[in-house]
């Protein structure tokens, strides 16, 4: 396991001769600002980075941080990542303008006590947060990604969330998208497991599998190993989502605070994969515990469930 020490000491390495794209779903606040920041500080400011999330004033607060450069671009994007119809707009809106894309992170969480709690397009807001939300990003934006790396350049998508902590074995391939046997517990599962499927699919079997409609499978045979997905775990971080989503849960707050890793130190192990110069970290799916190891294969996700997570997610996601 390396340090948080080892882990700076490798990041400080990375000087791309590009100016890096990158773009951070859940961008406001938490891990996702403080990777967003962190990226703004390695490249001084040569970066074109877009905050996507809900909370403009926020955004502008932390680009306001950002470093500046002639080459500085920085952006918020308002995205609900409850609703399909607004993710598939704004990936449409990327999609148009933007040329390429080096990294995409997907840290939008939503926290809830609550029961089954949908969108008016009958999806559970936390799966849809959680999961499809991360999933319509990386299958609309994928052809940015492949264009960065066709040009030689970092070509990564993250999604952080579960990898290795499966709650609990709970994976009803009958009931996907938990319509008839929803808890909270079996919620945290399937995001853990639906993510696990995402990163798979995009590399694996995602040429034989993706409808022809959406895009050509010849085309995701031959592109899709360059570019690198990644499913990660982020520990116990100090967020305010982890301390104040719930009046329970904030006498905790002060013990949380000092057990929990800081937004910006767990920052340090996320870039650790994604600037890594390792060749393994390159392309492919990988699943990675809080300090950028890797965990142990998750058994549930067999071709077969990969095959009807994708079938699921594009069908609940084409809006």
């Amino acid at each position: 396991m390396p340090s948080l020490v080892a882990a700076r000491a490798s990041n400080t390495q990375w000087k791309p001769l590009h100016r890096p794209v990158g773009l951070f779903l859940g961008g406001t606040s938490g891990v996702g600002q403080a990777m967003a920041e962190r990226l703004a500080t390695q490249t001084e400011g040569r970066a074109h980075i877009i905050l996507l999330g809900r909370n403009k004033d926020a955004a502008e607060k932390i680009i306001s941080g950002f470093p500046r450069h002639d080459e500085s671009v920085y952006e918020f994007e308002r995205v609900d990542a409850t609703s399909m119809a607004d993710v598939r707009r704004v990936t449409r809106s990327l999609l148009e303008r933007l040329d390429k894309v080096n990294f995409i992170v997907a840290s939008a969480g939503f926290l809830t006590l609550k029961g089954r709690d949908e969108t008016e397009e009958g999806i559970d807001k936390k799966l849809a947060c959680n999961v499809y939300s991360r999933f319509r990003f990386a299958l609309d934006l994928l052809p940015l990604l492949e264009r960065a790396a066709d040009a030689g350049e970092d070509a990564k998508f993250m999604t952080i969330l579960a990898a290795g902590k499966e709650p609990t074995s709970y994976l009803n391939l009958d009931d996907l998208g938990l319509k008839k046997e929803y808890s909270l517990a079996n919620a945290a599962a399937v995001g853990s497991h639906y993510n696990d499927a995402l990163v798979e699919v995009c590399v694996t079997i995602l040429s034989t599998i993706i409808p022809t409609d959406l895009y050509p499978p010849q085309e995701f045979a031959r592109r899709s190993p360059k570019v690198s997905f990644t499913h990660i775990h982020p520990g116990t971080v100090s967020t305010p989502m982890s301390t104040n989503f719930h009046w329970s849960t904030r006498p905790l707050a002060p013990l949380v605070r000092w057990l929990a890793t800081s937004p910006a130190d767990c920052a340090e192990w996320m870039w650790s994969s994604l600037w890594s110069s390792e060749p393994e970290f390159k392309a492919g799916a990988h699943r990675l515990d809080s300090h950028g190891e890797p965990v142990k294969p998750n058994k549930a996700i067999t071709p077969e469930a990969v095959k009807k997570i994708w079938e699921h997610a594009v069908e609940l996601t084409d809006k």
